[in-house]
């Protein structure tokens, strides 16, 4: 059931410029089933993706281990922003307001600079994705972590 590969893609916007931190995660479940999710969460859903994570907690922290077996903390994403710069590589969150996933393995630089992928085809480097590839979805919903089965739920459109 968890042997889908997805990356995530974090949205900082710093001082100098608009970053995107990609997090490869291998190990997850993604369902695009339309109708399996419909069936789950009803007739008035939007979403054409629901990804699910999975974690282990330490301490009060919870962990999600990346494709390259590097431990990343998962953060709200109030506190994911307010890091500084150098912790951001390190660190993971799901925000609905900035954030997407795509269902392939990122293999560009990273950090992504978004200035770098805005043109006179696409707005920056999310549209940029979201034109190249299939399987680009923003983050709707971010559900967890739930802990009797240690997940996150992310609703994508």
């Amino acid at each position: 059931m968890y042997s889908d590969t997805v990356t995530i893609f974090n949205y900082y916007e710093s001082s100098t410029a608009d970053v995107w931190y990609p997090h490869i995660l291998s190990g997850v479940h993604l369902e695009t089933d339309r109708g399996q999710i419909l069936k789950k969460y009803g007739p008035d859903s939007t979403d054409n993706a629901e990804l699910h994570i999975a974690y282990t907690e330490r301490g009060n922290q919870k962990i999600i281990t990346d494709a390259d077996r590097k431990e990343l903390i998962w953060l709200p994403p109030k506190a994911w922003a307010k890091q500084v710069n150098d912790e951001l590589v390190d660190s993971i969150t799901f925000n609905p307001a900035t954030d997407f996933f795509w269902k392939g393995e990122w293999t560009g630089e990273n950090p992504v600079n978004d200035e770098d992928y805005a043109d006179r085809l696409s707005e920056g480097f999310y549209a940029y994705m979201n034109r190249e590839n299939d399987f680009v979805f923003l983050i709707t919903t971010a559900g967890g972590p739930y802990t009797a089965i240690p997940h996150f739920e992310i609703l994508g459109a």
